[in-house]
């Protein structure tokens, strides 16, 4: 009984627990500063974003589920603007010689992040504080590097194994059942982002800092995820339309890539469709609204294209965004 109740959580770790936390998302784009800190303070505005994801929805209330909160905000606005440097709106301002030194133009940002990931037997609770600081390059582009500190908790559900009818007593499972099957970790990763009015490169590093505050008899604390870059261009079609073409990829341990190729089309600055192809094959169509300046929302549905279509009915992920201080009433930037 012990070797099965082994081999049953050791499937289930490989299956569902991987360092150094991502978003598991249909639209990451959206939780773009989770991937690279270097993104947070981007815009002018606080935003604060709500994701809810419900993957393989054909395995009903055991379908894995993620919950993701973000906010971001700026601690520290430029001198001589109110809104965001890179805005058409704003060129004339900031074209004036000696209007402000660099030094006076920098831009500090910061972010909050709460996660909750519910899968199989496997649950992940945590959250993460963000720091950047945004360097005007030239009268259009600008440097951010950031900082992001995480502290998760993984936890073995072991109420919810089943040894069957009169199972032999397993030493090990009533030690899990004791408290050992809970391990807590901290994580430091940082990113740099050289960007401007319409486009963006950035990469990160994310186990800068890998550390356990609390030990588990179950080795939840290997990293999987090295590093990040992301690329994206906002590429103009008229007063009322704007293709955004982009590429994410996250490099794992063993030096191999996961990239998502995407694109967007932004219509009369109200609404978006989009289209991601995941190179694990599988494919994800895109939309949101903005109802108001203050309010948005996005919804996508990811769909296996490879061998694992039969056991995959697809992935839905609802966003709702919250831009507050919104005065100027400006959409989110080019991601």
């Amino acid at each position: 009984m012990r070797s099965t109740f082994t081999g049953i959580f050791i499937f289930v770790l490989v299956w569902s627990v991987r360092g150094q936390y991502i978003p598991n998302s249909g639209q990451m784009f959206q939780f773009a500063p989770v991937y690279n800190p270097a993104f947070s303070g981007v815009e002018d505005f606080t935003e604060v974003k709500l994701g809810y994801r419900q993957q393989m929805t054909s395995y009903g209330k055991n379908a894995p589920k993620f919950v993701n909160l973000l906010a971001n905000f700026r601690l520290k606005q430029p001198l001589d603007i109110s809104t965001n440097t890179l805005r058409p709106s704003n060129a004339k301002a900031v074209s004036r010689p000696g209007f402000a030194p660099a030094g006076k133009r920098m831009i500090i940002g910061g972010g909050v992040n709460v996660f909750n990931e519910k899968v199989g037997l496997v649950e992940r609770l945590g959250g993460g504080l963000t720091y950047a600081m945004h360097y005007p390059l030239s009268k259009k582009v600008r440097l951010s590097a950031g900082v992001t500190g995480m502290v998760e908790q993984i936890n073995l559900d072991t109420d919810g194994i089943y040894l069957g009818k009169e199972p032999d007593v397993d030493p090990f499972y009533e030690h899990l059942m004791a408290g050992s099957s809970k391990q807590t970790n901290l994580g430091v990763r940082g990113g740099l982002l050289l960007y401007g009015q319409n486009f963006y490169v950035g990469v990160s590093y994310l186990p800068i800092v890998t550390h356990v505050l609390k030990t588990s008899d179950v080795n939840f604390s290997s990293s999987y995820y090295r590093a990040t870059g992301q690329f994206g261009l906002a590429l103009p079609g008229g007063a009322d339309f704007v293709l955004k073409p982009s590429v994410l990829a996250i490099m794992q341990m063993d030096n191999s890539f996961l990239i998502d190729y995407s694109v967007k089309a932004d219509i009369r600055e109200r609404a978006w469709v989009g289209l991601t192809y995941r190179d694990i094959k599988a494919a994800v169509l895109q939309v949101g609204f903005d109802f108001t300046p203050v309010i948005g929302a996005g919804y996508s549905y990811e769909m296996s294209v490879g061998e694992f279509k039969q056991f995959n009915d697809g992935s839905h992920d609802i966003v709702l965004s919250l831009r507050i201080n919104n005065f100027k009433g400006q959409r989110q930037y080019t991601w």
